[in-house]
C-alpha cells in the first residue's frame, strides 16, 4: 500500500475519477476489513461480549 495515499490524492487533483473512486474503494474496504478484525478480538479477549445474544 506504499504510495497509494499519494497517487489518491494526485488522482483528486488531476481529476482522475475512476483512480480517485479506486481508491476510496479499496481504503474504505480495508477500514471495514480492520473493524470487523478489532470487534472480533475483542469478543476473544472479553469472554462476557457474546453477539450472538443480542438477537430481539
Amino acid at each position: 500500500l506504499d504510495g497509494l495515499g499519494l497517487m489518491g490524492y494526485e488522482a483528486a487533483l488531476g481529476r482522475d475519477y475512476p483512480v480517485v473512486f479506486g481508491s476510496l474503494f479499496i481504503f474504505t474496504l480495508l477500514g471495514l476489513l480492520v473493524k470487523l478484525a478489532g470487534d472480533l478480538a475483542y469478543s476473544l479477549v472479553d469472554p462476557r461480549i457474546d453477539f450472538a445474544a443480542r438477537k430481539q
